[in-house]
């Protein structure tokens, strides 16, 4: 039998823990997976599940999966996980815009999220209600206009651990390109903004606050006037200190496009509107992912 030095010793100990950080530095929390060939709840549209092709035949159809209503079939128990992950590619329509809602047996409050399409494809996350993801009826992908897509995959998982925030360095609501060179697409971006006063709206002569009021929006700095890529708006979600938080690879198509002056980064901008006396931003900051 080989024998081997203290130095080859050395050397494999060595290797063993360079390979174990490395795979500690991966995201490989638990993940329960929702197999795309089960999909089992469509509306509008027809869903082929040898091939994952779903087609959206009217507006605001659907595709994804029914898990139960807790009468004819037990609801399912996502109670270890925070997040659910859906993939998908090979988009073809007009003016496609795609949503990720989940439903659940106990309240009428729906979990929903949504991402830009970048080269027809698309990953969008929502975040789990972490009352109510031990009873959940439905996850589908809606769209709000015909199209066709493939479903590639669908994953639940842990919340993602952040490591400190650091400050980007913001110049007339402008950052470089080069503030995110050094980040995973799991790193998560804060745009943190301040308002003032009371976004409201009359319903049926009844004075109601605005929900989901866009109050701003990101941009890339090849589309200032926002006529190329999409923007991101900025959602008023209450008064006072508040924040926007989107992951950098849900946006760094946007922060690589070069504007006519050379330059690569992203433009944000907050205003006032409606009744609110005071808007302006504060700074913006970001996170490494470390789990």
């Amino acid at each position: 039998m080989r024998r081997f030095g203290k130095a080859s010793v050395l050397l494999f100990s060595l290797l063993t823990a360079v390979v174990a950080l490395f795979i500690g530095c991966t995201h490989s929390g638990k993940r329960h997976i929702l197999n795309p060939e089960q999909a089992n709840l469509t509306w509008r549209g027809d869903y082929d599940p040898t091939n994952h092709r779903m087609t959206y035949t009217g507006d605001w159809a659907g595709c994804g999966w029914w898990f139960g209503d807790d009468s004819v079939k037990p609801s399912a128990d996502f109670s270890n996980y925070d997040q659910l992950v859906v993939s998908v590619d090979n988009i073809v329509g007009d003016s496609v815009k795609l949503f990720l809602n989940v439903r659940y047996t106990s309240t009428d409050d729906i979990s929903s999220g949504t991402a830009s399409i970048i080269n027809g494809r698309a990953t969008i996350r929502v975040d789990l209600n972490p009352d109510n993801k031990s009873h959940v009826l439905e996850a589908y992908v809606m769209s709000q206009h015909p199209c066709e897509l493939n479903l590639e995959s669908a994953y639940l998982r842990e919340a993602t651990t952040y490591g400190k925030p650091h400050e980007l360095k913001a110049l007339g609501g402008y950052i470089d390109a080069s503030e995110f060179k050094k980040y995973s697409d799991d790193a998560l971006i804060s745009f943190n903004y301040f308002t003032d006063g009371e976004m409201t709206h009359v319903d049926s002569g009844i004075v109601k606050p605005m929900v989901n009021w866009g109050i701003g929006k990101i941009f890339s700095s090849a589309d200032i006037n926002e006529n190329v890529c999409p923007a991101r708006q900025i959602i008023l979600k209450k008064i006072g200190e508040q924040s926007y938080d989107c992951r950098l690879g849900d946006i760094r198509y946007m922060i690589e496009l070069e504007g006519d002056d050379g330059r690569r980064g992203l433009y944000w901008k907050v205003w006032t509107g409606g009744h609110l006396t005071e808007a302006r931003m504060i700074n913006a900051t970001i996170r490494e992912a470390i789990n």
